[in-house]
């Protein structure tokens, strides 16, 4: 995802490139990071932590790096995901002091979708909900941030929490209670990234999907989030106010 990123901000209209980071004790610390991506010297090199001649700083790291490049004090987009609650308080309490747009998934259709997934849970009354997400083999967290975004926008178009209704998976005797929305993940492959919503009555099937067919979507959803932040006042922002919905 980070090479993905170098490629598209050095070919976006309005974006410069002003650093990369790389794991700690990597071999590819100094590295010009056009070449790292494929994309041609960009006279830009990697380095261990971000560099705070930058505007904005995107994150699509881990909780553990996410939480520690808030302390250099930059506007932030953060891709991460796999937060924990202290973890996300913490990126709360940094939006006091620079604007950071949080969001599990960047991709421009997810985050418009999300208000059709809410709109069809309120409409569909009685429906059971199930999502199904796929991602490749060395995804880390389960189920990814998205399917929980999307999850938690039908449990909000009926009133309730996520918390309340959701069921991860199921085996043994595990007969459907009304109301539950049933999350699963599948991991394998080279996945990008597909997200299932299917409201299942007796009579039909209604089913929302979205595949994300390359990295590339979600770059280009963060340089706009970037592109956001860095004009924006101090607070946490979704990719809704970005959009504009």
């Amino acid at each position: 995802m980070g090479r993905e990123l170098c490629r598209a901000a050095l070919k976006t209209e309005g974006i410069t490139l002003a650093g990369g980071t790389v794991e700690p004790g990597s071999p590819e610390v100094g590295t010009d990071l056009g070449e790292l991506c494929g994309a041609g010297k960009a006279d830009v090199v990697a380095t261990e932590e971000p560099t705070d001649d930058a505007g904005v700083l995107i994150e699509f790291t881990t909780p553990e790096a996410t939480v520690g490049h808030l302390a250099h004090g930059l506007p932030h987009v953060v891709g991460t995901t796999g937060l924990s609650e202290e973890q996300l308080a913490n990126v709360e309490q940094a939006a006091e002091s620079v604007p950071i747009v949080l969001a599990p998934n960047m991709s421009v259709g997810v985050n418009l979708l999300r208000e059709v997934v809410r709109d069809l849970s309120a409409k569909l009354e009685g429906y059971d909900i199930e999502v199904v997400e796929t991602h490749h083999r060395n995804k880390k967290d389960a189920p990814s941030g998205t399917a929980l975004f999307l999850a938690r926008a039908a449990a909000e178009g009926r009133g309730e929490r996520l918390e309340d209704v959701a069921v991860y998976g199921r085996e043994g005797l595990s007969p459907r209670e009304p109301g539950e929305i049933g999350i699963h993940a599948l991991r394998g492959g080279a996945v990008v990234g597909e997200h299932r919503l299917v409201f299942y009555s007796e009579g039909e099937e209604v089913e929302v999907v979205h595949r994300a067919l390359s990295r590339r979507t979600f770059a280009d959803g963060a340089l706009r989030a970037a592109k956001f932040a860095a004009k924006a006042k101090p607070g946490l922002y979704g990719m809704a106010d970005v959009l504009g919905a």
